[in-house]
């Protein structure tokens, strides 16, 4: 059995039975054997379900938003706008994966027809994050579901609830038995499920250590992978950025989800003319605990999460960096953490080399834009990052950057249309935009003569 909490008391709110290794064989056999079947489904009555399964969840049961918030320790309203989202990606799936999966002709002019047809790389193993599984999940499941893949997803037992609704509605719109299986499982079960030989591509979304894991796991049967994994993204402003502008974006990103993103800003690198303006506009309109009046953050989804964070924080002021706002654990229930702003941060601090996944800024500066991007790429991740400033001038240096996805004077997060794909330790494949429709398709060549 597992424990699911509260992140804002730490109380015990459910509990979850766990998949042994015993089980995993009649999950994955079950998966196979459905296959057939789905993928021999057209690809237009697969999007209809993806389209109702959109719908249902638009229009979800009253009190969904508030158990997805109970659970993640985000704001009902955060809650509700990750729904919303994952309701549109399956959405943009549906209307995508005709054309993804349509195949083309070849005419090379040597009196051979070859045909392209696109199949389903069988089934398909996706492991879901626990900090925005709602829409990770739509970000797997829609593509997989509409290529004519069976899918068994590993769920995080720490978020139990949304996985399992937008599965149910899934059911509800029509999706066949055991083309869609929901497990929850430890390191030990979801090991042994990442070793089937059924599972012909492995979807993941986590850390880059336990990616490096899933990587090693699948090479026996030579399953694909899509790894989208950590991220330690530089935001860059050049001394022309709008900060009026930038600072609301940059603290909107930063802070959402109380930090746990792999996307978000984690290195503020700012030009040292508005070195001083900008952190005091960033520290001024950082966000309180949602405990406090007025505050809208939420606490950190695990009291581990917590602590390293914390340690984090301690480590940089160890080595000589000022604590601008925030940097103390509050006493009282839950697994809160302020918004915490560093400034005069040293290289070796460990917050500028790992993954932080929590709310902590540290701003430093910096004189010249070569430099700025030298200090940018300095880091095995290659996620995301983020400029300001000028268009032409932002625009330039943000081609210069290491990543697979840079926003120039904004800080949206990743859309259905568009690729996403890390690089270095953020991991490789392609998740959104057709490319990751066609991550879950196989080509076959027929040719004939004319």
């Amino acid at each position: 059995m597992s424990a699911v909490h509260d992140p804002r008391t730490g109380d015990v709110v459910g509990h979850l039975t766990l998949l042994t290794s015993d089980g995993v064989p009649e999950i994955a056999n079950r998966a196979s054997v459905a296959l057939p079947g789905w993928s021999a489904v057209a690809v237009t009555t697969r999007c209809t379900i993806l389209k109702e399964l959109a719908r249902l969840i638009a229009q979800r049961p009253a009190d969904l938003g508030a158990r997805f918030a109970l659970e993640t320790g985000k704001t009902v309203a955060q809650a509700e706008a990750e729904l919303d989202r994952a309701a549109e990606t399956f959405a943009w799936t549906a209307e995508a994966a005709v054309q993804a999966s349509a195949g083309r002709t070849i005419a090379a002019g040597d009196g051979l027809h070859r045909q392209v047809l696109v199949d389903p790389v069988g089934p398909v193993l996706a492991i879901v994050a626990s900090n925005f599984p709602a829409v990770v999940l739509a970000r797997k499941l829609g593509p997989a579901l509409a290529m004519g893949c069976t899918v068994v997803v590993k769920a995080p037992e720490t978020t139990p609830s949304v996985v399992r609704e937008i599965a149910d509605l899934a059911i509800k719109a029509g999706l066949p038995t055991d083309v869609l299986q929901v497990v929850y499982t430890d390191a030990v079960g979801s090991a042994a499920l990442v070793a089937r030989p059924e599972f012909r591509l492995i979807t993941f979304t986590g850390s880059h250590r336990t990616g490096q894991l899933v990587a090693a796991g699948a090479v026996g049967h030579l399953a694909e992978c899509v790894l989208e994994l950590g991220g330690h993204a530089p935001a860059i402003l050049l001394d022309d950025a709008d900060l009026a502008t930038a600072v609301p974006a940059l603290v909107a990103s930063k802070f959402s989800s109380a930090g746990q993103s792999c996307a978000a800003p984690s290195r503020f690198l700012v030009h040292e003319r508005i070195h001083a303006e900008f952190v005091d506009r960033f520290s001024a309109a950082v966000p309180g605990l949602d405990h406090e009046p007025g505050g809208t953050m939420g606490p950190l989804h695990t009291e581990a999460r917590r602590d390293e964070v914390h340690a984090l924080v301690l480590d940089a002021v160890d080595r000589g960096a000022t604590v601008i706002t925030g940097g103390r654990r509050p006493g009282g229930p839950g697994w809160y953490y302020p918004a915490t702003v560093l400034t005069d941060v040293p290289a070796q601090a460990r917050v500028l080399h790992e993954e932080p996944f929590g709310p902590i800024a540290p701003v430093l500066r910096f004189t010249d834009e070569d430099q700025a991007v030298t200090t940018a790429n300095a880091t095995p991740f290659g996620l995301g990052a983020f400029v300001f400033g000028g268009q032409a001038r932002a625009t330039a240096l943000a081609q210069r950057l290491d990543a697979g996805r840079v926003s120039i004077n904004c800080a949206t997060g990743a859309d259905p249309m568009s690729p996403l794909s890390g690089r270095g330790l953020s991991g490789y494949g392609y998740e959104g935009g057709l490319e990751g429709l066609a991550a879950f398709g196989r080509l076959k060549v027929l040719q004939r003569p004319v």
